[in-house]
């Protein structure tokens, strides 16, 4: 029964993806105007955490994609039980480390704004692609916070 509910549950992330990606990216502000304000607020508060993340998603897509998606499907989890299961990611390391704070506050992002944050991670390097067009202007990649 676990495996079909599985099975079911990545057939349908796989429809949500393909739909999602028919979107063109540069859309995803306008048509998910509050999570992009929320997220907009989150880098300007973490502006380092979110330097990090933006980082990690333009090398490894496929890991931020898991660990936003996993952040929906567990809403009840925090960023230790998602390490815990990925000890091979040297990010995790930093991230549980030294911006836990702010991960467990992407992590409410990500739930709260699920649509929207299924959407921008349907592209592949889309936060990152968001840090770079979206909120360039909180945070600099050679001096993080600095305007």
């Amino acid at each position: 029964m676990k495996k079909l509910l599985l099975s079911a549950f990545t057939l349908c992330m796989v429809i949500a993806t393909a739909s999602a990606q028919e979107i063109p990216l540069e859309q995803w502000a306008h048509n998910h105007k509050d999570a992009s304000i929320d997220l907009g607020n989150w880098v300007k508060k973490h502006p380092k955490a979110a330097h990090r993340m933006f980082e990690w998603d333009a090398k490894h897509p496929e890991r931020s994609q898991e660990l936003v998606n996993w952040a929906i499907v567990h809403p009840h989890e925090n960023l230790g039980a998602f390490s815990a299961q990925h000890r091979a990611w040297p990010e995790m390391e930093e991230f549980t480390s030294k911006h836990a704070d702010a991960m467990e506050e992407f992590l409410v992002w990500c739930r709260n704004h699920a649509a929207a944050a299924k959407a921008l991670m349907a592209h592949s390097g889309g936060l990152a692609w968001a840090g770079d067009h979206l909120y360039k202007e909180y945070w600099n990649m050679e001096t993080p916070g600095k305007r």
